[in-house]
């Protein structure tokens, strides 16, 4: 019976709401804002708690369940097809770097001629830009066309000056921990390609294929170069500034020290060693060196990729790169893994770049290069199915279900939505995907490496999947 159904979410939200009343008052602060700037205060910090998080997961899926029950369903389906809408419109917002001219203007917000004459742009259309952006809570209309700030928005501030960013553009994200440029990637190449997804998927040769160059973004930017190769053509050069940002990003989508839930990083001593494969700028990393001072750490990737992280060390935690405890190594992950007295590989969002047949590639040489007694570590979602799963590996020690009370569904709807997007953003890059930990467990095993346990810090999709050299 709907109406029970109905019942049945608004009690999961009054309890949710309950939750997180009891914490904060408990500690003390309120819940954060919508309306004021973000900020790492003590009460944006509690949401990493998983209490808080568990709360606030419940909230989320039972609000959009009930919001998707009681509209109409045409209303649904419309709003999901313009989605492509908001994210075009987020694009230019972060293109114009409106979250640092409205900081710059403080509370009371400016109005959009003055917005318009900054960034070169016509007035009206950028002003029903903004709206759109405002009505879904991102940014604040404090009166008649003139914007401010809001909790949302202020999250896309460098906290650089706009008008410096204006003309440094491949800079703009130095220093930051990257979700502006996560929010630029998404909604420039990726959201480019998305709209070819139906034409890859019925091209006679790209349809069937999980060749790396046969993917929208091969669509959409006429190229026959796969993702990587691509991005680092001159051309790309503000792409490809912004993706090393963006990479940082992705530590964002759950909690900060997530990371050191992944792995008995305590049991490691100073003879040890963690090889971080493909891992980018070290964002990740830079949670295990802050946290655990000594262990050694060597961060693998590309020519390009690497030079963008050694400057980035040098700017954030110079004291552990300077004295060589974290080092960068240029590394091709498909080549021989050079490090074969590895204590513990960490392949942190690296494998669902790739389709099954790249993955078994870089697992295979991993184990190549592994002694009896190195471990390997997984950092990917676990996307679960939308229904309950009793799989045998739902029985791997620490793969715990999320808790989904009914109605809800299994995997918690909206609340763990962004692993099938970001699914889809694979399939867009690379031809990779986001995997099941069944799938990921029977990949590990092709590779010859054993899965022993699972880790997750909290009501998240993303895991940390250790496994041994079998």
């Amino acid at each position: 019976m709907t109406i029970q159904s109905l019942k049945l979410l608004r009690g999961i939200i009054d309890d949710s709401i309950s939750q997180l009343e009891a914490y904060y008052s408990t500690h003390s602060v309120d819940f954060p804002s919508l309306d004021a700037p973000y900020t790492l205060d003590a009460a944006e910090l509690a949401r990493s708690q998983p209490e808080v998080v568990q709360a606030v997961n419940a909230l989320t899926a039972a609000s959009y369940q009930l919001m998707t029950t009681v509209r109409a369903p045409f209303l649904t389906l419309f709003d999901t097809a313009c989605a492509h809408q908001l994210s075009a419109c987020l694009r230019v917002a972060e293109e114009i770097n409106a979250a640092e001219f409205l900081r710059e203007g403080g509370p009371a917000g400016r109005h959009i001629r003055e917005i318009a004459a900054y960034s070169g742009l016509e007035p009206n259309r950028l002003g029903r830009i903004l709206r759109l952006l405002a009505t879904h809570h991102i940014f604040q209309e404090v009166k008649p066309d003139v914007f401010a700030n809001n909790r949302i928005s202020s999250y896309l501030d460098t906290g650089k000056p706009s008008g410096w960013l204006s003309t440094h553009r491949t800079e703009k994200y130095d220093g930051t921990p990257g979700g502006g440029a996560l929010v630029g990637h998404l909604s420039d190449e990726v959201c480019k390609a998305s709209s070819y997804i139906y034409e890859t998927l019925t091209d006679p040769v790209m349809g069937q294929s999980f060749s790396t160059s046969h993917t929208p973004i091969n669509q959409a930017f006429k190229t026959d170069k796969s993702f990587f190769p691509w991005l680092e053509e001159p051309f790309n050069k503000e792409r490809f500034a912004r993706y090393g940002a963006a990479i940082r990003g992705t530590s964002l989508w759950n909690s900060l020290d997530a990371v050191l839930y992944g792995y008995d990083w305590a049991s490691l001593t100073p003879d040890d060693l963690i090889v971080d494969v493909g891992g980018g700028t070290g964002m990740p990393s830079m949670q295990i060196a802050r946290a655990f001072p000594s262990a050694r750490i060597v961060i693998q990737d590309r020519p390009e990729v690497v030079e963008q992280g050694k400057r980035y060390w040098s700017e954030v935690f110079p004291e552990a790169y300077n004295t060589g405890r974290v080092s960068f190594q240029v590394n091709d992950i498909f080549g021989q893994q050079p490090q074969t007295k590895a204590s513990v590989f960490f392949v942190r969002t690296i494998l669902h770049d790739w389709p099954d047949h790249e993955a078994l590639k870089i697992l295979l040489n991993l184990r190549h290069a592994a002694a009896p007694t190195t471990k390997l570590v997984i950092a990917d979602y676990m996307i679960p199915y939308a229904c309950p799963d009793d799989s045998d590996a739902a029985l791997l020690p620490g793969a715990k279900g999320l808790i989904a009370p009914p109605p809800l569904l299994a995997n918690l709807g909206k609340a763990s939505s962004t692993a099938y997007g970001l699914d889809m953003v694979m399939f867009c890059n690379c031809n990779g995907q986001e995997r099941t930990l069944a799938h990921f467990i029977d990949l590990a095993k092709q590779a010859h490496w054993r899965a022993i346990r699972l880790h997750r810090r909290d009501d998240n999709p993303f895991g940390f999947l250790v496994a041994e050299p079998m």
